[in-house]
């Protein structure tokens, strides 16, 4: 017996399944439905292409309000936004479904089978195109009165109050911003590979990508003096790359470095399955709920 994990993004639709062990058994990448009619098909045919499964969990873009059973806010698939989804597939496919937005099901991901595996208190930041993020608390997500908490992309990194100038940290580092600010500088990275490979024999490009990184850094130590968690994980794709991980903890010394008073360092440290994790939290946020124990924590 196993699960169906679908992950939703905005170019790739993954889907696995997953033992109720939380091991990954067999994993595949296509591209994303180019409608939402088209989505719901193609869910229904890869669970109809298996058997044995218990139920389907469902890791998407945007916030999902548990009230309303509908995606809410912004997201990478804007053909989601306001539809039923759940609905829609449990009509379809006839089992237990349990949705839950993408950055968070990276964090139950973690923390059911990952680096931070039964902590406390635990943060991610999921960086792709844009940042994502989430914290939990004792395998609860918090989410806040407004389902907005742990959108940690939101932060307010680079701000000049006196000229009405405020940058949110997604504007800063998410990978199609850093790209667009590196490019000015006479290069034409087209993405996140390139631009790594080359830094590492250009000094003055890897100079320029820590600067960069001290915006990330200033979010990380911000976050830690707020909800203190006992570690700041590190997802998306990019956490499997040491390189950037050692870049950001270069940036999150010198700015540290630069306030004696702060004596306490995030502990950080890269999602173990990297974006894997949000096919393994989509199954723990599922199996929460048919035990009638709700992932999410709202007060």
């Amino acid at each position: 017996m196993k699960y169906l994990a679908i992950d939703i993004g905005g170019t790739n639709l993954k889907f696995g399944l997953v033992s109720q062990e939380g091991i990954i058994l067999q994993r595949w990448i296509i591209p994303v439905p180019a409608n939402y009619q088209d989505l719901i098909q193609k869910i229904s045919e890869i669970y109809n292409s298996s058997t044995d499964i218990l139920g389907v969990g469902v890791s998407s873009p945007g916030i999902y309000n548990l009230e309303s059973e509908k995606i809410t806010g912004s997201s990478a698939l804007k053909y989601l936004i306001g539809k039923p989804l759940k609905s829609d597939l449990s009509l379809k496919l006839n089992t237990d479904i349990a949705i839950e937005n993408d950055g968070n099901c990276a964090l139950l991901g973690e923390y059911w089978q990952g680096n931070c595996k039964n902590s406390r208190l635990s943060a991610i930041y999921v960086i792709g195109s844009a940042v994502g993020g989430s914290i939990q608390i004792n395998g609860h997500i918090l989410h806040g009165a407004n389902n907005n908490a742990g959108e940690l992309g939101y932060s307010l990194v680079d701000n000049q109050p006196l000229d009405d100038r405020y940058g949110s940290l997604g504007g800063k580092i998410g990978f199609k911003a850093l790209l667009e600010r590196i490019n000015k500088d006479g290069y034409n990275f087209q993405n996140g590979e390139e631009l790594f490979l080359k830094s590492q024999v250009d000094r003055q490009l890897e100079n320029l990508i820590i600067n960069e990184l001290k915006y990330f850094a200033s979010s990380l130590i911000t976050l830690q003096y707020i909800i203190d968690p006992e570690v700041i994980l590190i997802g998306g794709g990019v956490s499997q790359n040491l390189y950037f991980m050692d870049l950001l903890k270069k940036a999150l010394e010198q700015v540290q470095g630069k306030r004696s008073n702060y004596k306490i360092s995030p502990v950080i440290l890269p999602a173990k399955y990297g974006n894997d994790a949000n096919l393994l939290g989509a199954i723990f946020n599922l199996v929460k709920e048919i035990e009638g124990e709700d992932s999410r924590f709202l007060s």
